[in-house]
């Protein structure tokens, strides 16, 4: 085996690791045999393009070809996107797997709701983002509105409400917008006396 293919093989064997997915699981996602993967990880078989393709789209990676005077920016990038998501606290990894669980428990309920798709991609996007207290609060508040749901247009209604409040989420995290702040009191006075 070739030095760049030990380098591409040992990151999708990582990814794999990371993920928690076993090399079956990962031969039902990706259409390839588990076989081939086993001898692919040890070294036992040199990698194919499509394969290589199969197993790192399975794995929610992309190839990408990228001009050699910009992989140092794109390193780069990468490093801080994993730095990221290695700095994610044990509550932000609970917080997200519960949802992605409410998620799952109402689709079995209601599989043709919509904005699955989107909302998953969202939840993912959060992985790699630091969330305070608040931030989890609010996601926590999410998957409790996914579990209240009882009928399949709730189940619509449901899923893309949090998908947009966790994509708001997302932005503001992403961009540094600072939570708007409510005031302590209010000048206007209560007609409840």
């Amino acid at each position: 085996m070739h030095y760049p293919n030990e380098a591409i093989i040992a990151k999708l064997k990582a990814a794999r690791e990371t993920s928690g997915i076993s090399q079956r699981d990962l031969s039902a996602k990706a259409g390839v045999p588990q076989s081939h993967i086993s001898k692919i990880e040890s070294g036992g078989t040199d990698i194919r393009l499509s394969s290589l393709i199969e197993l790192a789209r399975a794995l929610d990676l992309e190839l990408t070809l990228v001009p050699r005077k910009l992989v140092p920016a794109v390193e780069g990038i990468l490093r801080t996107s994993t730095s990221a998501s290695t700095r994610s606290g044990k509550h932000d990894i609970n917080a997200l797997n519960r949802i992605e669980k409410a998620l799952a428990k109402l689709l079995r309920l209601y599989p043709d709701a919509s904005g699955q798709e989107k909302l998953r991609q969202t939840l993912r996007e959060l992985s790699f983002l630091r969330l305070s207290k608040a931030d989890l609060g609010i996601v926590a508040q999410a998957a409790e509105r996914l579990l209240a749901v009882s009928d399949q247009y709730q189940a619509h209604k449901a899923v893309i409400e949090v998908r947009n409040e966790l994509q708001n989420l997302r932005n503001r995290i992403a961009h540094g917008i600072a939570e708007p702040q409510r005031p302590a009191y209010s000048l206007e006075e209560d007609n409840d006396a």
